[in-house]
């Protein structure tokens, strides 16, 4: 219906171009338009400030140039000279707006070509305001089934079925911006646990420091952080890190909570000259709501799961789990060595220093041995009194010198126990291939080798 209404102001006025122009933020965008010229760009954003129709919409007055000598740059939606005599203007209050006609022929605009102009943009305002109830419906529509659509591929979400990353595709596709991550706080670090559109193969696992950053603004603050399009905030502070190379010219960050803590985020950017949909942000805190809900579930699933693979004195793994993992690595025959920790007399400890005192110790033993051979190794408890390790790709000197830390850290921290003597603790060291091809001859050689 408008380029109807459109294409009788192009016929009654005999003009070069007619188009419509609706405000969006400080910019115009073309709604409308009937040209001959095959260089007037409907797509270009026309800026309120310094063009002719963006004049009109600052004074909400109409504007007539019967004779029209400037530069043309002033009419902001031709790509090329087209040599343009004639130019007028009309303001559309509701919803904010402006008709241009312009011509290149010279003195065809006067006050009766704008009296007729006035009586068109009256029933294109009208128009307007009906279109954009029947977006709003159709947009809400929309709104609803990427909601029902989310939803389901949520449910789907794992293993080989709906990824992450699909999920995000469409997340960023309600947004309308360039790229979306999900970024989650692992110590004093930001990971950026996955990442969809531009650039997102190299943002995904990348871990970032945490602080001075427009991501981490949103975990601190825990609350929605909106800027809007070329905000001079995001010209300010890096977006996930000072070396990231990304231009944002627009965010929307929403933070991840459980238990009214915040863990992290979901952030949507614009990198390019298509702002965000600020229509978009209810939906888009619905979506960070359920991704909340998500996580903290796989956190607490895994959790559970790791409960199980570990005994509840120390937390050092179920040998039943320790084996599996030694098993896995014979299997692919990967270099490795096994250290055995065994305290010779803890029955006999256990009985005249009590429970409480003999938990204390495993313990002990068991934080010492994370710390000489770090967090990540495997250590497994088994039985009453022994403790097995299992160190992956180190070289002979290196597994030896770990042991020699090991024993001295292990008899350095357990002199206060007067209750186990300093022979007490036996500690062995035996490597694959060389000591063995199954997992009990290795465990056995290094306990042999620890007396």
């Amino acid at each position: 219906m408008l380029e109807s209404f459109l294409k009788l102001i192009f016929n009654v006025h005999e003009a070069f171009t007619a188009a419509l122009f609706l405000v969006e933020g400080d910019y115009l965008r073309c709604a409308a338009s009937v040209s001959f010229a095959k260089s007037f760009d409907k797509e270009k954003r026309v800026p309120i400030e310094g063009t002719l129709a963006g004049w009109v919409v600052r004074h909400n007055e109409a504007l007539i140039i019967p004779n029209f000598d400037k530069d043309e740059n002033a009419l902001g939606y031709y790509r090329e000279f087209e040599e343009i005599k004639s130019f007028m203007g009309y303001p559309v209050e509701v919803p904010g707006g402006v008709i241009i006609v312009d011509s290149k022929k010279r003195y065809v605009f006067t006050d009766r070509e704008k009296k007729i102009l006035s009586y068109f943009v009256s029933l294109i305002g009208e128009e307007v305001n009906r279109e954009k109830r029947v977006q709003e419906i159709e947009e809400k529509n929309e709104e609803l089934a990427t909601e029902k659509r989310l939803i389901s591929l949520f449910r789907e979400l794992g293993p080989g079925r709906v990824s992450m990353e699909e999920i995000l595709a469409e997340c960023l596709h309600v947004s309308g911006g360039d790229f979306c991550f999900i970024g989650m706080e692992r110590g004093k670090k930001l990971l950026v646990l996955d990442a969809a559109g531009t650039g997102s193969a190299s943002l995904r696992g990348r871990t970032c420091p945490a602080g001075s950053t427009i991501a981490s603004t949103v975990i601190e603050g825990g609350r929605d952080f909106l800027l809007p399009y070329n905000s001079g905030y995001l010209k300010e502070k890096p977006l996930l890190a000072p070396d990231d190379g990304l231009k944002a010219r627009q965010f929307f960050g929403f933070p991840l909570i459980a238990e009214d803590v915040p863990f992290g985020l979901l952030g949507f950017v614009s990198i390019s000259d298509r702002p965000l949909r600020e229509s978009s942000i209810g939906l888009l805190k619905d979506i960070t709501f359920l991704l909340s809900l998500y996580l903290a579930y796989e956190w607490v699933k895994e959790n559970l799961k790791r409960s199980t693979d570990v005994e509840p004195v120390t937390h050092a793994l179920l040998f039943t789990a320790f084996f599996r993992k030694i098993q896995g690595m014979l299997d692919r025959r990967e270099k490795f060595s096994v250290i055995s920790v065994r305290l010779s007399d803890f029955r006999a400890y256990n009985e005249r220093m009590g429970l409480e005192a003999a938990d204390s110790l495993l313990r002990k033993v068991f934080l010492n041995m994370e710390y000489c051979l770090g967090k990540g190794v495997p250590i497994a408890r088994s039985g009453a009194s022994r403790f097995y390790a299992v160190v992956n790709g180190a070289g002979d000197d290196e597994i030896a010198n770990m042991v020699k830390i090991l024993n001295y850290t292990i008899f350095a921290n357990l002199d206060d126990d007067k209750g186990l003597g300093r022979n007490g603790v036996k500690v062995g060291l035996s490597r694959f291939p060389g000591d063995g091809e199954t997992v009990w001859q290795l465990i056995n050689q290094a306990e042999q080798r620890g007396g």
